[in-house]
């Protein structure tokens, strides 16, 4: 008992603070969704890829396996339908075959619709997987939102686990009742009761905590009172103020046009 203490104490020593997890993560979507580069979400992905793996929360075969399953298929989808037969006039085409041609204005869209949504995933993988309840609602609460919204907020990232441990539960009901659940047929069939008993339990789960809290006297504390100990510091404090003011900055940049990043186009017609 006293070594799991001393390992949650060492890896809260090595952990960023909720509000500066927050923020970062808000910013670095900020910059994908900001600035018209494959750079950006290039980047921001390999930081993420770094972070996982030096992350003492985040098990990088889980993080990896989360990416990959969403946006792999996304890739392909976006390659097929934009790559291959995108409806431009005047393009330039790299290939083609048939109906099917490669074109650089194509393919730079899907390369920038993927590039963006592969770091929306690793960003939001990393963040959920690292996260938990209480830590995302004492950075909730250090910025000031409401009781009531970083409860919710709260409770998704906590619903997360919840469901994987009652869909465990109702399958293996189901399996104790003489049902066949290996069979992927009876799966199917199942469905439907497991989907709509799950989320009844889930939803009434949760808003029994909320009036627990409720009862508690969540929302009448007039501060906010964190529910862990989080390690903080002014290298965090600057932090928290800095990241915000240079994602403007360069978000401004590069609406104004001053920032010399290479946009999909460039990059693939210059091949």
């Amino acid at each position: 008992m006293t070594a799991t203490v001393l390992d949650r104490e060492q890896q809260a020593r090595h952990r960023l603070h909720p509000v500066t997890e927050i923020i970062v993560l808000a910013c670095s979507l900020l910059l994908v969704f900001g600035i018209p580069s494959p750079v950006v979400p290039t980047a921001i992905i390999a930081a993420t890829f770094v972070a996982a793996v030096a992350s003492p929360t985040v098990r990088l075969r889980a993080w990896a396996i989360g990416v990959g399953v969403l946006c792999l298929p996304t890739l392909i989808v976006l390659c097929l339908v934009q790559g291959l037969f995108y409806p431009g006039a005047e393009v330039s085409v790299l290939w083609e075959y048939g109906p099917a041609q490669l074109t650089v204005e194509g393919l730079a869209i899907a390369v920038q619709i993927w590039l963006r949504v592969t770091a929306l995933v690793s960003l939001s993988a990393f963040f959920g997987l690292g996260a938990d309840s209480a830590r995302l609602f004492d950075g909730l609460r250090a910025l000031r939102l409401p009781s009531s919204v970083a409860y919710v907020c709260a409770s998704a990232i906590g619903l997360i686990p919840l469901i994987r441990t009652r869909t465990q539960q109702i399958i293996e009901a189901r399996a104790s009742r003489g049902w066949d659940v290996s069979n992927w047929t009876v799966r199917t069939r199942l469905l439907p009761s497991i989907v709509t008993g799950l989320f009844t339990s889930v939803l009434i789960e949760v808003e029994q905590r909320h009036d627990v809290l409720e009862q508690r006297g969540l929302g009448e504390a007039t501060q906010a009172t964190s529910l862990q100990d989080h390690h903080d510091g002014p290298g965090q404090r600057l932090l928290r103020r800095g990241v915000p003011i240079l994602t403007c900055v360069l978000v401004v940049c590069s609406v104004a046009g001053v920032l010399p990043l290479p946009t999909a186009d460039q990059l693939i017609g210059g091949v």
